[in-house]
This record gives C-alpha cells, sequence and structure tokens, in this order.
C-alpha cells in the first residue's frame, strides 16, 4: 500500500525530466530549455510517463527529425542569398529599431543575414541535442516501473515572539529574515540580541 506521505514519479514524455505522477498522467510541470526548444510550461502532463507509454516520445522525436532537414536548408538558401531576413534590426542599446531588409545598409543586412543564419542552425543542432536526450531516456526508462519517494515536508514556520531555551537561557524570536532568526535572549538581569540558523532554532527546545 503506498504511503500518503510518499509520491509516485515517472518521466515526462515530452521533456524527459522526472515529475510527479496523478491519476495515470503527469503532474502539471514546467521546464526551460534553450534555443526555443519546449520553452515554459510542460504539455507532458497530458500523457502517461514514458515508464507507460513512449508513444508521444516517438511522436516529438519525429516531428524534430523532420524539422532539422528543413531548417539546415534554410540557412543554406540566407548563405546563398535565396532567402533573405524581412526586416533588420539596426541601432545601439536602447536605440534599437527594425526597419525592412531593403531600406538597411549593407553591413546592417550581412549582419541580418549571419544572424538568420546562426539561429537557423542553432536550432537545429538544439534539436539534434535533445532527440538524443529524449531517445536515450525512453530507451532507459521504458517498461520499466515507476518511482516512491518520500515528499518533502515543509518546515515548521517561526513566528515572531516565539520562544527557545537554551543553557537556561531564554530565547525569544525578533523576526525571521532568510535562513536567519533573530532573536533577544537574557538571565533576567540582561538582555542581548543575536541570530541563529533557522534549523538551528528549530532544534532548541521550545517553551
Amino acid at each position: 500500500m503506498t504511503n500518503e506521505k510518499n509520491q509516485i514519479r515517472g518521466n515526462c514524455q515530452c521533456c524527459g525530466k522526472q515529475q510527479a505522477v496523478k491519476n495515470g498522467t503527469m503532474a502539471k510541470h514546467g521546464y526551460t530549455v534553450e534555443h526555443g526548444w519546449f520553452n515554459g510550461v510542460c504539455s507532458g502532463e497530458r500523457f502517461a510517463p514514458i515508464q507507460i507509454s513512449r508513444i508521444q516520445t516517438d511522436k516529438i522525436i519525429a516531428d524534430i527529425s523532420a524539422e532539422i532537414p528543413e531548417l539546415l536548408a534554410k540557412a543554406e538558401q540566407v548563405v546563398i542569398g535565396k532567402l533573405l531576413p524581412a526586416v533588420v534590426v539596426t541601432g545601439r542599446y536602447n536605440q534599437k529599431v527594425t526597419i525592412p531588409y531593403a531600406e538597411a545598409t549593407t553591413y546592417d543586412q550581412r549582419h541580418a543575414r549571419d544572424q538568420m543564419v546562426w539561429e537557423l542552425r542553432n536550432r537545429a543542432s538544439a534539436g539534434k541535442t535533445f532527440i538524443e536526450t529524449m531517445a536515450n531516456i525512453a530507451n532507459e526508462y521504458h517498461g520499466k516501473p515507476l518511482t516512491e519517494v518520500g515528499k518533502k515536508v515543509a518546515p515548521t514556520p517561526i513566528f515572531r515572539g516565539e520562544k527557545k531555551s537554551r543553557n537556561n537561557l531564554i530565547y525569544t524570536c525578533t523576526h525571521v529574515t532568510g535562513a536567519r532568526v533573530y532573536y533577544t535572549f537574557g538571565n533576567g538581569i540582561k538582555t542581548l540580541n543575536g541570530w541563529i540558523s533557522s534549523t538551528s532554532w528549530r532544534k532548541m527546545e521550545s517553551v
């Protein structure tokens, strides 16, 4: 029987990352991959994990594999002058403007073509890396059991005015900043100020 404090996890068919599985499909999650491939919220939540099915993964691999030659072909068309950018971004820093390609200087036109070629080839290269990664993940995890892991339990909140005791001294929390707990402490005669890590604070005896 699954412990309610544990979580079932599997690998997403769309991004490959291990995430929680809820009701047979991936839980909502987001991810970022450079060069424009699958940025933002992942659509993998609609699908079963790779451990159960790799249909969507194989479809993504096929789609990107078909797009890569098209990207490289476009890059070559730019190189030989048969495909040109529609516009050119020119200017410096916050004074950049977008103008039609035909109205740009020769220098800016060449720069725009070089940038377009770089972007097309770079996207193709990123696509190759992505499909290799996804294929490796699918081959490794498909048909394997899902993983059960313990859920991370949120630490007990620390409140202003909370008191702790150590070495016959009473520590009173004044405020919390990040992982630091600031406090006053004393023995009834003299009061001092200090701070301690939130982890150490929780280990002290409550008053």
